[in-house]
């Protein structure tokens, strides 16, 4: 396997995967024991390294010299199993360190998951492989597994089973359910390259084993179970160097449950659940999102037929025509495209047809392309040959005598084109999943899956990925204009207090190329006046208080005043109001502000999230953020591709176009707002916990800032 190349901490890595010498310590005699277990199945599988098992209680383990302790093995030790009681194990570390180990695998449990105690321990586990140069994998997990090696580090029953060769390298933070993966790619007839169970992550994490992955040649697709990442900035660097490699994450994300939002309401943070937050980072980093086991092992079958998507356009021949429709309809509910198939075509395909078929998109062949000779060869090769099409879904009926025959004929069109062929054909009982025309499929790296919806959900996913990699080569950058206000001088605004005003909050936004509301404060009632004939009628009147974040409650508004007399009342109505409604509240004064006349209102903010930083939020206003929801995010910083997809994202964005004659609003002032916004963030994340513009709003031509709110 390969060391690491690029800035990730996978230093010592290698060891887990290909190290020269193993010690099981706390090594047992019974098979069935986390200290026997591996001793067995590195024998069985033929590991060519030196097993050195150690356990004080015995001289010999399944025909091995056994020794006391770690320090008593002769020579180098590059792997150490350690599955002894987590009273003894800081002790055992500590030997592993004196004698030079450069990796343990710890499978001893009752740290962190147990308590202060335990997690007081596990700290000074990586204090120990540290100060020692060691890598540690744990504790409480089930272990690693490299199969091209032999290397069987894991105690889970997986190690039994006889592994399916193949390029599917899993890393999980559940042990029992990870091996619950592996077992389903293996039946599958899915072959992994490896399987590591991180645990507690007491030094070494999920993204570690992730990132070595992707620079071994061994693995092309990287499948994940991911209960919560860590370092979400180290996740970040990993993914934007898989979109680069073209080598695939597939990540099983739980917790999609809204535990970490709050109350709803129209702030960002309170918009942005934990589960919102990663669903767009694996959106912007070409994360494959999957909800089922399933869905891992049909990916990286329709991946492993090595095919690049020219496009979206799908063909789909089905030997049933409801079984096609069904095809067709999820197809299009994931974003493909089953087109209507040229004249030309047609014409083609019904000669080869029955009179009761149909060329019509879904192809409908009949049970007959099971027993009339070259029927569906036929039918594949117009395809091929149609320019208009870009893969090929085919519902395969095989039946004997012809079985192998129509599989060699498959494998044949498959072979003379570069098109995407994915076979969907049920596995008879009385096949098996290992007849022989599926094997001489496989073997030819066609794609077969058993399940259509399935087979079309895994092209949707293929086909959404090759694209982000594609967009991964020729991303817009942000060309980052310079703020208008020095940094020092935001930095001080800042942290002047935990909040800010809506005026000062729009003075920052300013500063960083946001436009803002013609707008002024006052101190008095006449002056207050004064800057509305300087504005212009009609204006707002708002009050400013940074303990006043919802000013409408507060009755520290009025809108629409036409005359002197109006503003002079209603800033007397509104102090009144504030004083009652919050009385300790300190009250900057009252913002004059101009009224917008149309456009479209939307609304941006960002949120930090504990994970992955600032969190940037874009929606349409009104009903459909207040009742919807209808929101996007991405992480920042953004590129300007991040920005125009946020826009596209969210369910309402053809209120933003051309509707009933009403010209479309400037998009373009949209993205940059939102890049400003990423900006801004990204320069005082340590200064802001959380920002709302709402509403921006938006015109033909040009956008502005009518309300806005900064949190320190």
């Amino acid at each position: 396997m390969a060391s690491r190349a690029f800035d990730t901490d996978t230093s010592g890595i290698e060891f887990f995967y290909d190290p020269r010498s193993i010690a099981i310590i706390g090594a047992s005699r019974n098979p069935r024991k986390p200290g026997g277990r591996p001793l067995v199945a590195l024998q069985k599988r033929g590991y060519s390294g030196s097993v050195f098992p150690v356990n004080p209680q015995y001289d010999e383990v399944a025909g091995l010299v056994c020794y006391p302790t770690i320090v008593d093995v002769p020579g180098d030790v590059d792997m150490a199993i350690v599955s002894v009681p987590a009273s003894s194990v800081l002790d055992v570390l500590e030997q592993c360190g004196e004698k030079g180990v450069k990796a343990v695998v710890l499978f001893s449990a009752g740290f962190a998951e147990v308590g202060a105690e335990g997690e007081a321990l596990q700290r000074r586990m990586g204090e120990i492989a540290s100060a020692n140069d060691f890598r540690i994998l744990g504790p409480n997990c089930l272990g690693l597994m490299n199969i091209g090696n032999s290397v069987m580090a894991s105690f889970a029953h997986i190690v039994d089973l006889e592994p399916v060769p193949g390029s599917l390298g899993l890393v999980t933070q559940s042990g029992a359910f990870g091996a619950m993966i592996y077992a389903e790619a293996n039946a599958a007839r899915v072959g992994c390259s490896s399987f590591a169970s991180v645990g507690n992550e007491a030094d070494t994490e999920f993204s570690d084993f992730v990132a070595y992955l992707l620079e071994d040649p061994a693995t092309e697709v990287i499948g994940g179970y991911l209960e919560g990442a860590r370092d979400g900035g180290k996740l970040r660097r990993v993914a934007e160097r898989a979109l680069e490699r073209g080598k695939p994450i597939v990540m099983l994300k739980v917790g999609r449950t809204p535990s970490g939002a709050r109350a709803a309401s129209s702030h960002t943070g309170s918009l942005a659940g934990d589960d919102q937050i990663y669903d767009a980072f694996f959106r912007q980093f070409g994360i494959v999102r999957i909800e089922a086991l399933s869905e891992l092992t049909a990916f990286a079958i329709v991946h492993g037929g090595r095919r690049s998507f020219r496009g979206k356009r799908v063909a789909i021949l089905s030997g049933s025509g409801g079984y096609g429709v069904m095809v067709a309809d999820k197809c299009e509910s994931l974003g493909l495209i089953v087109p209507e198939l040229s004249e030309a075509t047609r014409e083609k395909l019904q000669r080869f047809l029955p009179d009761f078929g149909s060329s019509r998109n879904p192809i409908d062949l009949t049970a007959q392309a099971a027993v009339i000779p070259h029927m569906l060869e036929n039918c594949f090769r117009t395809l091929v040959e149609d320019e208009d099409i870009d893969i090929i879904l085919a519902h395969a009926i095989f039946h004997e005598p012809n079985a192998m025959k129509i599989a060699q004929e498959i494998v044949k069109i498959y072979e003379s084109t570069s098109k995407a062929i994915v076979i969907m054909t049920p596995v008879r009982a009385d096949f098996g999943p290992e007849a022989d025309h599926i094997a001489l499929l496989r073997t030819a790296r066609v794609p077969v899956l058993s399940d259509g919806l399935g087979a079309a959900t895994a092209v949707a996913r293929l086909a959404w990925y090759q694209e982000k990699v594609a967009q991964a080569g020729s991303r817009e950058r942000d060309s980052r204009p310079l703020a208008t206000a020095s940094a020092p001088d935001v930095a001080a605004a800042l942290r002047g207090s935990d909040g800010l005003s809506e005026h000062r909050s729009k003075r920052i936004l300013e500063s960083y190329g946001i436009p803002i509301t013609r707008e002024a404060l006052a101190t008095s009632g006449d002056a207050a006046v004064r800057l509305a004939r300087e504005l212009g009628y009609p204006v707002a009147l708002k009050v400013q208080s940074a303990a006043i974040a919802h000013k409408t409650e507060a009755g520290g508004i009025r809108l629409q005043l036409t005359s002197d007399d109006e503003v002079r009342a209603a800033y007397a109505e509104i102090l009144a109001n504030v004083e009652r409604a919050a009385p300790d509240a300190e009250v900057e004064g009252v913002l004059v502000q101009e009224m917008l006349e149309g456009g479209v209102e939307v609304i941006l903010g960002a949120t930090r999230d504990p994970v992955f930083g600032h969190a940037i939020m874009f929606g349409l206003g009104g009903i459909f953020v207040e009742v919807l929801r209808d929101v996007s995010f991405r992480i920042a910083p953004l590129t300007r591709d991040d920005a125009r997809e946020m826009v596209s994202e969210v369910k309402g964005h053809r209120v933003l176009e051309c509707v009933r004659g009403r010209p479309p609003v400037d998009a373009d002032a949209i993205v940059d707002a939102i890049l400003a916004v990423s900006r801004l963030v990204t320069d005082h994340r340590e200064d802001i916990s959380e920002l709302d513009i709402n509403p921006l709003v938006v015109f033909p031509k040009g956008a502005k800032a009518a309300d806005a709110l900064i949190r320190s």
